[in-house]
């Protein structure tokens, strides 16, 4: 019996969400096509785009094409004479029976060779060793002392470029571009703003008064510079990312929210916290593709009703402590304290990152409570017993938990993705020179 051949057929339309635009560049992208017989195809009701392929090569064709915009279908036909299953024929099908008129030639030109093979799972990796960054951060700490703190902007730099650097996601390793010298300008606004605040509070508390005002109406708009700087000077494969948040956008839910939480007794917090994550998550933009945010409020209300066992367990064990040793009643607190900091940063940054879309990709995080727990601890013992020598080793240690607990769930070809954003924002270095543009220290 012949074995059944296949044709990817266009039926005549795009898929919902895409623009025709759009569509006829990825054509032209995909088929190496003159733009003009690109929108013929897309004007026609029918059209073979690919014809006599085997099962496997057909549905990867149909992959490609969907994530392209176009409305495509299988439809099966019997294999010709002589025609082996390795070999694709050029024949043309016949259309589907009621499909309409003979569809339109086929397009000419090479065919493209099948997609490389999408990998359901992409695991970060963090390249850098506690002795590497040691070196940087002593090194900071010594030039930084002797300049009277005007190195920290390049100690910044470094610090970030060493982490970046070392980040890979497929095979790809994340940049750091800021200019010093910028981060230098927001660092030495903020230092004069808080000594005319402190010489302002010690000769006339009202005017001190006034600064406070200032600097909390202030605080959107330092959140959103911060916010954007950071962004544009982060870079995965050759593309920046950015932040479109606005000030009036960051006021909501940086003073608006937290003010109504403190007069419902800190009812609301769970909810300010999902407004802000939400805020900051759906204002970044990796090129020109906005991230989206599915968790809800609810999320953050499990996990803050979470704590409270565990809270209440903690004050009946510390009351019953400090009854029969007093220093045991200390360690329960401290024992308590720790538990809920792991517990909170673990189950929000978990949260945040499963909830997390760049258009058909998404992210997985796995961090555990017991796990992180433990690191802090060991983290914190070693560096108090090391009088702070430790702490290189400490945040490298921390960091690559973090970052190996993180995979990447690709919904397509991640290197069409990227060729597709890289047309897309040529023009964003020359947006990142804005002269308001630096780096607040937030």
């Amino acid at each position: 019996m012949a074995e059944h051949r296949y044709h990817v057929v266009y039926r005549g339309r795009i898929q919902e969400g895409f623009e025709p635009e759009t569509v006829a560049r990825n054509l032209v992208r995909i088929f190496n096509l003159p733009p003009e017989k690109a929108a013929k195809i897309l004007r026609s009701r029918q059209a073979v785009l690919r014809k006599n392929l085997t099962e496997s090569a057909a549905r990867t064709a149909i992959a490609v094409l969907k994530r392209a915009g176009l409305d495509v279908v299988l439809v099966t036909v019997p294999a010709p004479e002589g025609i082996s299953a390795e070999h694709e024929g050029a024949a043309a099908a016949p259309p589907p029976a009621g499909a309409g008129p003979p569809a339109p030639t086929p397009p000419t030109g090479p065919t493209p060779p099948p997609p490389a093979r999408v990998s359901s799972r992409i695991p970060l990796r963090f390249h850098g060793s506690g002795s590497d960054y040691f070196r940087i951060w002593i090194v900071n700490i010594i030039l930084s002392v002797l300049t009277l703190g005007i190195y920290s902007a390049w100690a910044k730099v470094r610090r970030k470029q060493y982490f970046y650097g070392n980040t890979r996601i497929d095979k790809a390793s994340f940049a750091y571009l800021a200019d010093p010298k910028r981060i230098l300008v927001g660092r030495i606004i903020v230092v004069v703003f808080f000594f005319a605040y402190s010489l302002a509070s010690e000769l006339l508390p009202i005017v001190g008064s006034i600064f406070g005002l200032v600097f909390i109406f202030l605080l959107p708009w330092l959140v959103v510079r911060s916010m954007t700087f950071n962004a544009r000077n982060s870079a995965v494969r050759n593309i920046r990312f950015d932040f479109a948040g606005t000030v009036g956008q960051a006021a909501v839910v940086f003073i608006l929210w937290p003010a109504l939480a403190v007069l419902t007794l800190g009812i609301l917090s769970p909810y300010v916290l999902y407004r802000q994550k939400r805020f900051l998550v759906e204002s970044s933009r990796y090129g020109k593709t906005p991230f989206s945010f599915a968790a809800t409020s609810g999320d953050y209300y499990r996990i803050f009703l979470g704590a409270l066992v565990p809270i209440l367990i903690a004050l009946a064990a510390a009351a019953a402590a400090s009854f029969l040793f007093a220093p045991a009643a200390f360690l329960v607190v401290l024992g308590a304290y720790l538990y809920l900091l792991a517990y909170f940063s673990v189950k929000t940054t978990n949260l945040l990152y499963n909830s997390s879309r760049l258009g058909p990709h998404r992210m997985q995080a796995t961090l555990g409570v017991k796990d992180y727990a433990l690191l802090v601890l060991v983290n914190s013992l070693a560096t108090a017993f090391t009088l702070g020598l430790f702490h290189p080793w400490a945040k490298v240690r921390i960091y690559r938990y973090k970052i190996e607990n993180l995979t990447l769930l690709p919904g397509g070809s991640l290197d069409e993705f990227v060729a597709s954003e890289q047309k897309q924002v040529s023009a964003l270095g020359e947006e990142a020179g804005d002269f308001f543009d630096f780096d607040i220290g937030l």
